[in-house]
């Protein structure tokens, strides 16, 4: 029996993820933080670890007598006072988690990257091939630069490391509403718009996805896990359906949302709060929108992903589980 280790197994994908490997004969590892929110692993057969991949002792006793190793842990928030502490533990926790792997001999480490490292199109969908270089907003940096130092370390180390590049992940067991998931609840319940086309995918997919390039990838190679590529009216349609609101589309003229990112960040320099946007977020959305074409994953992977309409009524079904509707 496989035996893997999941870093931030708690986490949106990470729980999902642990699900998929267990459902498939894998024993699992959980690596979590102290005081981590554990309740997408409630009831699941795994050994629990508390630590931090940062730590990069807690990371090497954790990998002990594990074949495969799923690096999921990172900070996914899209501001902090200081960045560093967004771009830090990203770059860092891979660094040791790929050391640690060659140390323990692990046969293969999956990285969870982020398509933001792939970059936004004014044109045809993106592939892997793409490289965002013009992102400077602390999340997509990070995952930029995570993704770098793992390319460069497992070419040093000569470690087997095959990356994988989740698109908008939606879907089930989202127990703190991420970034992606909280503005998609407030179209789901009229009070948010659809903000710009996106390519959309249910996590279980995602967490498929993760588990195929464990056992199908090539070392070395990036693949997109995305699903549908929707355009905004479609997808404010496929919202009517499940809700019976209809969102509204895009958002007001960038200056108008500069100013208020202005305002937000101001405030948020004293408050510590997250503001609603940044304008280095603003910068990123203005060089166009999150379009992947996931032709590699399918073919080299046999990744199939659920349509759109699935992903969104499972978001809806999920958000009113949650009472968040």
């Amino acid at each position: 029996m496989n035996r893997a280790l999941v870093t931030g197994a708690n986490g949106h994908i990470g729980s999902n993820l642990v699900r998929e490997l267990l459902d498939h004969d894998y024993a699992v590892v959980a690596f979590v933080r102290d005081g981590a929110d554990l309740r997408g692993l409630d009831g699941l057969d795994v050994r629990l670890v508390r630590g931090d991949v940062r730590d990069a002792g807690a990371v090497h006793e954790a990998m002990d007598g594990c074949t495969i190793v799923f690096h999921l842990a990172a900070p996914y928030v899209l501001w902090a006072k200081d960045d560093g502490a967004i771009v830090d533990p990203a770059v860092v926790g891979t660094e040791n988690v790929l050391r640690a792997a060659k140390e323990r001999g692990v046969k293969r480490v999956v990285l969870t990257g982020s398509c933001n490292a792939v970059g936004f199109t004014r044109g045809e969908p993106l592939d892997e091939t793409a490289f965002g270089e013009a992102a400077t907003s602390p999340y997509i940096r990070a995952k930029r630069e995570q993704e770098r130092r793992a390319r460069a370390l497992a070419e040093e180390l000569d470690v087997d490391v095959v990356t994988v590049l989740p698109t908008a992940v939606l879907g089930p067991h989202d127990y703190r509403k991420t970034p992606t998931t909280a503005p998609f609840v407030d179209a789901l319940r009229g009070k948010g718009p659809v903000p710009f086309p996106m390519n959309v995918v249910d996590v279980r997919d995602v967490a498929r996805g993760h588990r195929l390039a464990a056992e199908r990838g090539v070392a070395g190679e990036r693949y997109l896990l995305g699903g549908d590529n929707v355009d905004m009216p479609t997808l404010a349609t496929l919202i009517e359906k499940e809700t019976g609101k209809k969102p509204a589309q895009g958002l007001p003229p960038m200056w108008v949302l500069r100013a208020v990112a202005v305002v937000a960040e101001a405030v948020s320099a004293v408050s510590g709060e997250p503001p609603m946007i940044t304008r280095a977020i603003l910068d990123d959305v203005a060089g166009g929108a999150p379009l992947f074409t996931i032709d590699k994953a399918r073919k080299a992977l046999g990744y199939e992903p659920r349509p759109a309409h699935e992903v969104v009524a499972a978001t809806n079904a999920w958000a009113r589980e949650m009472k968040w509707i």
